[in-house]
């Protein structure tokens, strides 16, 4: 049986009814439980006094630990079952909320709509935690950074700039370029309108075609996973929990993004620290010809392809998720194995 069919041949019977129901209730009997019970919330003061919500996973026997940093419009919360299998792995695990979503502080005038100030307070807020919150726990272990998407492009900037110098970095879906449109040059045309429009004191408005958050969108046509019980649990606490409800980007989001995508995608020259580049086959949110520049740019660095994969590979099916799970233990033993010989 070819690759293909046998993913459509899981797919359809992970999101069989009576399959999404049984996980829904491992979701809620098993996970939830060992998220709350075993994590603890904290904060600290991001760039300009921004409060950064916090959790931490502490594992008393790890033998590394992980620094997760989140995509755009996510929570460390939507990543309950996967810092339940890395714990299970022997991992610590170390999550923060970006500043303008989630669990952290929102800026004056954003309401729920997606707005960053400077793409470089990311970068910041991740290095001020990996250097005084990560680095200050459980100090003889390794740390790892595992960041997906946006998240994939503040790490890349941090790592390649030199703020911090984590043993191993795995980006999963990074952004190092958005699918603005079927035609990659018109990025540098999209970056000088959305300038434009910040030129104009419209920073904090939508981009044309966005809207505020719509917590029950159907399963059915979205562009980020296969797996229609892990899209329904988060679509399920955006609906309840007000903190987890952001729109789409606003104009000085996209400025910034754009920025630091470009200029992500083209570091890495002399950086030693080694990436693993998670790549999904199918993705339509960020560019994979824009990760293909960046490991011809960065030399110690491996890219994996997920097959079928859509974006967001950690919230996939169990036969991709399974795949790239195991890509990031074996690369996190291999990296801790070479550093002893």
């Amino acid at each position: 049986m070819t690759e293909i069919n046998l993913f459509l041949k899981e797919k359809e019977l992970e999101n069989a009814p009576e399959n999404i129901e049984s996980n829904i209730l491992r979701y809620k009997e098993k996970i939830l439980p060992f998220y709350k019970s075993t994590g603890s919330t904290n904060q600290f003061l991001g760039m300009n006094d921004v409060p950064i919500s916090c959790r931490i996973f502490t594992n008393p026997n790890a033998t590394a630990k992980i620094l997760l940093c989140t995509g755009y419009n996510e929570s460390y919360l939507k990543y309950a079952e996967l810092i339940m299998n890395l714990f299970e792995l022997g991992y610590s695990i170390f999550c923060f909320d970006h500043r303008g979503q989630g669990f952290s502080g929102r800026f004056i005038g954003q309401d729920k709509r997606g707005y960053v100030d400077k793409f470089t307070n990311y970068v910041d807020d991740l290095s001020f935690y990996f250097e005084n919150i990560v680095n200050s726990q459980q100090v003889q272990l390794p740390t790892f950074i595992l960041a997906h998407s946006m998240g994939g492009a503040i790490a890349t900037l941090a790592v390649c700039g030199k703020k911090i110098n984590p043993f191993g970095v795995i980006l999963s879906s990074p952004m190092h370029g958005i699918a603005l449109s079927p035609y990659p040059f018109l990025e540098y045309p999209i970056y000088l309108i959305a300038k434009m429009f910040c030129n104009f004191g419209k920073e904090k408005e939508y981009v044309f075609g966005q809207t505020d958050c719509i917590p029950f969108r159907p399963f059915e046509g979205n562009d980020v996973t296969n797996s229609k019980f892990r899209y329904q649990v988060w679509r399920n606490h955006i609906a309840e929990i007000e903190d987890m409800q952001l729109g789409g980007p606003t104009f000085g989001w996209m400025r910034e993004a754009i920025k630091a995508s470009r200029q992500a995608r083209f570091m890495g020259y002399d950086n030693n620290i080694p990436f693993l580049l998670l790549q999904a086959e199918n993705d339509s949110v960020v560019v994979n010809a824009a990760h293909d520049i960046f490991i011809h740019n960065c030399a110690n660095s491996e890219k994996y392809i997920l097959e079928n994969a859509q974006h967001e590979i950690l919230m996939e099916v169990n036969f991709i998720r399974e795949k790239a799970i195991e890509q990031i233990r074996k690369f996190i033993y291999k990296k801790i194995e070479s550093r002893k010989t």
